[in-house]
């Protein structure tokens, strides 16, 4: 898949920045959450925001936008705010093609 701007793929950045954002979700997430509980691995990051895109390991494909708060703790639902989509693929035309274009207007 060709990542657009301002998304970039969390691979190019490091394993250690992959790491940072997969704890900093464990820490912010409480019961109650959608994802609390769900295994979760950094994909890619908005250079823009604090926006991390998550692949959820449950074996359902999905995958999740999460903006992160770097609050270091627990936050009562429904943060940090999440948007699921059904797939990679779902995301890169509806989220990153979008974000794309708009940042080109």
């Amino acid at each position: 898949m060709r990542w657009l701007e301002p998304w970039r793929r969390i691979r190019a950045v490091g394993i250690a920045a992959a790491a940072l954002y997969e704890s900093e979700l464990k820490r912010e997430l409480s019961p109650g959450h959608p994802l609390f509980g769900v295994p979760a691995a950094a994909l890619g990051k908005r250079n823009d925001s604090d926006d991390v895109l998550f692949e959820l390991r449950d074996g359902t494909g999905r995958v999740a936008v999460v903006h992160l708060t770097f609050c270091n703790h627990p936050e009562p639902p429904p943060w940090p705010q999440t948007t699921m989509f059904t797939s990679l693929e779902v995301w890169a035309e509806e989220q990153m093609k979008t974000d794309h274009e708009a940042l080109r207007a």
